[in-house]
């Protein structure tokens, strides 16, 4: 891929650390990009892209503020065996990228009374009871309960294993990684037991749930949480990987993908973008809520994580604070990154196991940063 050639991927590196950084020895200033490679933004854009054009699986991309899009498209193959090209409205699995839209779903349940982030989440799970009592729910969300993977162990047992079979296979161990609180170590698992909670207290699964409280009213149509029937009638992309001789293998199923909670919805760009603007609209929770949703970890020691509820809080070489969160599952990677103080949003979605989502998102932020926030116009 063009893109990842060392000369390139420096100069694309190069660029993004000068508009960082505002060198004005590099003459960026409201000129920006094309000051300082002779290119303008479709013509950047174009080269950033280009090693996803053929043949080959790719990516979906959109870049939005305020509601309005700046940039999307669609490069590669959807499907290898069909020829089917990506555009922003193909659907790809978001991995780990829809860890927040179980934390939006918690805040939802919260908000309503039926679920208090700072109590035991055995009050709602009794499985949990004798082994976990002590986990929080909050814990939960911040990946700070000390939850033992579990995907090893179901993956061995075979069958398709739901969060109720992952719930009894850590009954039956009985044991914490550590003590609640003490520590952070990103869970799957952790989230996968969210899942079966908000299964619980609302009576309705949780495809159901996203459906009726995410997708459908922040104008998701084809958005949905895995299921083999949809799966046959999306407009979708396979997953593949890059074999020995690099040849692509596919690589778009597994029995563990009923565990939901931990990952398991597949969207667009253009769906996402929807998204976007509708949470960070208020039109999904509640200010408050969204507010708990990007406070950091705090540990019983004082030691501050930047995470929050399904989300990584990091910040930009120029200071500038962002949400952000990766994803990678199967034969598929996702980035989705929020920048408040621009409103924001950037989404890559991705159909091959080795593409650099985050490097990509995070340069495209710097692209079209507004000037408003010390970016340049296009």
């Amino acid at each position: 891929m063009p893109w990842r050639h060392p000369i390139i991927r420096a100069f694309l590196c190069w660029i993004v650390l000068a508009l960082c950084l505002g060198l004005e020895a590099l003459a960026v200033h409201r000129e920006g990009i094309a000051l300082v490679t002779g290119m303008t933004r479709p013509q950047l854009l174009e080269e950033l892209f280009a090693g996803f054009n053929g043949d080959a699986p790719g990516l979906a991309v959109e870049v939005a503020r305020d509601g309005e899009v700046l940039f999307q498209g669609g490069y590669g193959l959807a499907d290898l065996d069909r020829k089917t090209r990506i555009d922003p409205d193909t659907a790809f699995h978001m991995a780990s990228c829809g860890k927040q839209m179980t934390a939006v779903a918690i805040l939802m349940l919260v908000e309503e009374g039926k679920i208090d982030l700072d109590q035991p989440a055995a009050k709602y799970l009794p499985e949990m009871r004798g082994w976990g009592g002590k986990v929080t729910v909050r814990n939960l969300l911040q990946h700070t309960g000390g939850i033992p993977d579990t995907y090893g162990a179901l993956d061995e047992q075979g069958g398709v294993p739901t969060g109720t079979d992952a719930l009894k296979l850590l009954a039956g161990w009985k044991r914490l990684d550590f003590p609640p609180g003490t520590r952070f170590a990103y869970s799957d698992a952790g989230y996968d037991i969210l899942g079966t909670l908000i299964r619980r207290v609302s009576g309705r699964s949780y495809p159901e749930f996203l459906e009726e409280r995410i997708f459908r009213p922040s104008g998701m149509k084809a958005t949905f949480v895995y299921d083999p029937e949809r799966l046959r009638t999306a407009r979708r992309a396979l997953g593949y990987d890059r074999a020995f001789g690099g040849r692509w293998v596919l690589d778009d199923d597994s029995p563990l993908n009923l565990l939901y909670g931990s990952g398991g919805v597949y969207s667009t760009v253009t769906d996402l973008a929807r998204y976007d603007r509708a949470l960070f609209g208020n039109q999904l929770i509640r200010p408050a809520s969204l507010a708990e949703m990007f406070k950091p970890t705090v540990l019983e020691d004082g030691g501050i994580i930047p995470y929050g509820f399904g989300w990584s809080l990091s910040t930009a070489a120029d200071g500038t604070p962002y949400y952000a969160h990766s994803g990678n599952w199967l034969g598929y990677t996702a980035y989705y990154l929020h920048v408040p103080q621009d409103d924001l949003a950037v989404m890559i979605l991705s159909n091959r196991s080795d593409t650099d989502t985050e490097e990509l998102a995070t340069t495209l932020a710097e692209m079209f940063k507004s000037p408003r926030t010390g970016g340049s116009p296009p």
